[in-house]
């Protein structure tokens, strides 16, 4: 094993250090600071040589429980803002949500991470389950987000292992990642909103679109008469940037309208989009005129979708490729679900 600091050359004069690492058969490099004309060239150098330190101590401590000095006074803060400034994947703002969460509960923000434990992550479920005002499936996606952070700091050597590992989610409802807790709107629903007015056209011809094609309001914000090709709406979704590819059916291009410049549907008010709270506001009052009984989100058309294929007969597979998941594992909720519908009709034979 070695860390070694080294240098390299700039144009117009400057350097760059960086670490050159060999560990367990295999080497890598981390580029650190540069220094420029006018720099003081001794203190960087003096960084440098610190940071190669601690990283040669962070290597040598994996395995086991020593936490080196540097990362005792990293606070809980601190790691969970760099973790977000450094993640890249489309889920960045589920992420940030639920360590916003962690925060809310723990309100100590100058605990040191490595302070963290058992009782902290413990407490933390309950108050995802009971105190944070959360429902559905949140509460159950915050903690799955939350458990990836720490297993994260875990391998970074800030926290140790068991005071998350012992801590299992536990719910009312202990299938919570596989079971649908949104509402969703059946045939004879939809077929009512379509004919009763809504507050906001743009808004009620999204929602009926999203329930014939799954999209999200994040995608409505992108869609353009360019992602329909053929027929065939083709899309990534923003949350996982997998590809959406599907067949439109004509009362979904009916919704959809003629084709013109610009996005498709026009979500807009005073040049922005509208808030998720305005768009509930506008669904709301229109699932009261229609007087169906239910708390419909505009994702809630996502669900609605999932579930009229299945009851159409669509495989599993077919629905978590038209919903761009990535496994089934994320589309079992919808097959419980319809197999929960059936069983319900079935039992109440006479």
């Amino acid at each position: 094993m070695g860390v070694k600091l080294r240098e390299r050359s700039l144009s117009k004069g400057g350097k760059r250090y960086y670490l050159d690492i060999y560990h367990n058969g295999n080497r890598s490099y981390e580029w650190l600071h540069s220094v420029e004309k006018g720099d003081d060239r001794i203190q960087k150098k003096a960084l440098a040589e610190t940071i190669r330190a601690q990283r040669a101590l962070e290597i040598e401590s994996e395995g086991t429980h020593f936490v080196p000095k540097h990362k005792k006074k990293i606070t809980v803060a601190q790691y969970f803002d760099n973790y977000i400034d450094n993640y890249k994947q489309k889920d960045v703002r589920s992420i940030k949500n639920a360590l916003n969460k962690f925060r809310q509960y723990l309100q100590k923000p100058k605990l040191a991470i490595s302070s963290l434990n058992q009782l902290h992550i413990e407490k933390f479920r309950h108050y995802l389950l009971h105190e944070a005002g959360l429902n559905g499936e949140t509460p159950y996606s915050y903690w799955k987000r939350f458990k990836k952070v720490l297993i994260h700091a875990q391998k970074e050597g800030y926290i140790k292992e068991g005071i998350y590992k012992n801590v299992r989610w536990e719910s009312n409802n202990k299938k919570a990642e596989a079971t649908l807790t949104k509402q969703v709107l059946t045939e004879d629903e939809i077929a009512i909103l379509k004919k009763t007015r809504c507050g906001n056209d743009e808004v009620k011809r999204a929602f009926l679109f999203a329930c014939y094609t799954g999209l999200g309001y994040a995608e409505f914000k992108k869609l353009a008469w360019k992602n329909i090709i053929n027929n065939r709406l083709v899309i990534d979704r923003v949350k996982t940037n997998s590809e959406i590819n599907i067949k439109l059916s004509a009362s979904a291009l009916g919704l959809a309208g003629e084709p013109s410049e610009g996005l498709i549907f026009d979500l807009k008010h005073k040049n922005k989009f509208l808030s998720e709270v305005a768009i509930k506001k506008n669904l709301t009052n229109w699932l009261r005129r229609a007087k169906i009984d239910k708390n419909i989100t505009f994702y809630c058309g996502r669900h609605t979708f999932a579930v009229r294929l299945l009851s159409n007969g669509a495989n599993l597979k077919t629905v978590a490729d038209a919903l761009g998941h990535s496994s089934t594992a994320h589309t079992i909720k919808y097959l419980n679900y319809v197999n929960s519908i059936k069983d319900d009709a079935t039992s109440n034979l006479s």
